[in-house]
């Protein structure tokens, strides 16, 4: 399995490879170096264990391409609520697999016995602990990889920050400030909705009617392809490997710390998603807090459950007889869930058929049926809420930021779903910006126009949401403006930089390291098979393109990345 898996570059990667290979042959001997009368039991656990591996494996590496390993099972750990209901819905399957794996497995163990004296299998203990104390995963058989992996069950795991993190007072510098709402969908792709005004959109037809004059951001691209990195980075406006999670201040505190008039800012995040999305507690900074929990009153086990719930319905119809007792001015931040897998259907606005969410290969036409009938579902509820929106503001100034977490993979680059790479199928997400007559001055408003097809990213929004607010030229921004990674959409445009892009960080772990690099046009991107980045034209969508614009690029990731996924130094510039 490991052999085949790795193809042909496996020893060139990773040189220690064979020390890994020794271990594992070691750790063979030693399992079946008992005699032919040892008990029934013995053989009987070993054969289940290495069966159950197997399998267990072969599902991992069917939506990952990884194996069991420490990151698997870290991941598993600290997203435990999620991982739980999956394995329980696989076990069935797993169980009826694994037995005839596992007969297999008994029936060589019975036919097969090694002699070897007791200081030869001392000899074999040490090497395969010197090989798990010393090898890498990668350098590592799957059987020794699964066997570190388990000793993690018995560790401690970090748990969600509480820490509040101090802002200094941000006075506004203008003079009148309209209320901001931002709007994050789930899992849209750039191509799956309408961000641009269309005489016809089949994905979000009620917003498109609605919005005709909206500003569409074309090229705009999220720095993770999972919830709450995704997340963590557009409430932060700031590189994922730029910072210490648990100190960055998120949107959330610095509204919190900014006055208009010398009054505060009313702050709230009314989301359908459940609260652990959110990197650390918030709720000091928000004057109103919704989340999954509060709507379905009780814990989450699975979310997917809740999606097919209509949990966006709940939301809004909980929250629009609110929207009128908003002071002005406030900012409000929509979350919406429902088209997450296994996407919300409303068979009464389903016009894509057939639909299916069973997730095979030959079934994709029918799961993305499903996925943008979902998007169409909730096009349908969140135009009800804008236009409840937009009433209760009456005269007062005010402005609509949209856009989605990440993006969806429908089989490219052989994956289904999100979070397995950084392609632009699954970071390349629909965005657009409305305005109520005077909420943006002239010079905003032809500045956002300039951005219409520029570069931007989720890391634009901090810097974006306080320059409507009048807080981002704020003394109180003076040591905190340069800590932000993005720009502001209503103010000129400037370059694109480098930006480093990643699905792992220490808040949030992956199963599979996935980097890359988002520049000007061209994206870096690199998994752990990959013996160099794979320079993406994310215009024209040509792979391993190999140009000036993608050498710049190969220079910048040194910056943020001394080694490629795989292990090998990050040092090619060609």
């Amino acid at each position: 399995m490991d052999l085949v898996l790795r193809g042909g570059r496996g020893l060139l990667d990773h040189p220690l490879l064979p020390l890994g290979e020794l271990a594992s042959v070691g750790l063979v001997c030693l399992l079946t170096s008992f005699p032919r009368r040892a008990p029934l039991g013995a053989r009987l656990l070993i054969a289940l264990l290495f069966g159950t591996l197997v399998v267990v494996d072969g599902f991992i590496y069917r939506y990952y391409r990884t194996l069991l390993d420490e990151q698997v099972v870290t991941t598993a750990l600290h997203d435990w609520a999620d991982a739980r209901p999956i394995l329980l819905r696989l076990l069935p399957v797993c169980v009826a697999l694994t037995l005839p794996i596992a007969a297999l497995e008994y029936a060589w163990l019975s036919t097969f016995t090694l002699s070897l004296r007791l200081r030869t299998r001392l000899v074999l203990v040490a090497a395969v602990l010197a090989a798990l104390g010393v090898l890498d995963d990668y350098s590592l058989t799957p059987d020794l990889r699964a066997l570190r992996a388990i000793s993690l069950l018995w560790k401690q795991h970090p748990t969600k920050a509480t820490t509040s993190v101090s802002v200094p007072r941000l006075d506004s510098t203008i003079g009148s400030v309209p209320s901001v709402l931002v709007i994050l969908t789930e899992s849209v792709r750039d191509e799956s909705y309408c961000s641009g005004p269309a005489k016809e959109c089949s994905f979000s037809p009620e917003v498109n009617a609605l919005f005709p004059d909206r500003t569409p951001l074309r090229q705009l691209r999220s720095v993770a392809s999972y919830t709450a990195l995704s997340l963590s980075s557009l409430l932060t406006g700031r590189a994922l490997l730029a910072r210490d999670a648990d100190v960055a201040p998120t949107l959330f505190d610095y509204l919190h710390a900014t006055r208009v008039d010398g009054r505060g800012v009313w702050v709230g995040y009314w989301s359908a998603q459940a609260g652990t999305v959110l990197e650390r507690d918030v709720g000091a900074s928000l004057d109103s807090l919704i989340t999954l929990e509060t709507l379905l009153g009780h814990g989450v086990e699975d979310e997917d459950d809740a999606v097919l719930l209509d949990m966006d319905r709940r939301l809004v119809s909980r929250v629009i007889p609110e929207l009128a007792k908003l002071p002005h001015p406030f900012f409000l931040m929509l979350h919406l869930l429902g088209t997450h897998a296994p996407y919300f259907v409303d068979a009464e606005r389903a016009p894509f058929q057939p639909i299916g969410r069973v997730v095979t290969w030959t079934g994709l036409p029918a799961l993305q049926n499903a996925y943008h009938d979902a998007i169409v579902a909730q096009d349908h509820t969140l135009a009800t809420f804008l236009r409840a929106f937009v009433a209760a503001q009456g005269q007062s100034p005010w402005i609509v930021l949209f856009t989605s977490d990440h993006g969806e993979a429908f089989g490219e680059h052989g994956a289904i779903h999100h979070g397995q790479n950084l392609y632009d199928e699954q970071i390349h997400v629909p965005g657009w910006v409305v305005a109520s007559p005077g909420a943006l001055s002239p010079a905003q408003g032809e500045h956002l126009a300039a951005h219409v097809d520029a570069f931007v990213t989720h890391l634009d929004v901090v810097p974006t949401v306080l320059d409507a607010f009048g807080a981002l030229e704020s003394l109180g921004m003076g040591p905190l403006r340069p800590k932000l990674d993005g720009r502001s959409l209503l103010a000129s445009r400037e370059p694109f930089p480098p930006i480093p892009m990643t699905n792992c960080t220490s808040m949030f772990p992956c199963p599979l390291n996935t980097w890359g690099v988002l520049g000007d046009g061209r994206a870096l991107v690199a998994q752990p098979w990959d013996g160099d980045w794979n320079c993406v034209d994310l215009l024209a969508h040509g792979e391993h393109v190999s140009d000036a614009a993608c050498t710049t690029l190969r220079l910048a990731s040194r910056r943020f990345f001394t080694h490629l996924p795989g292990g090998r130094p990050n040092e090619s510039a060609q």
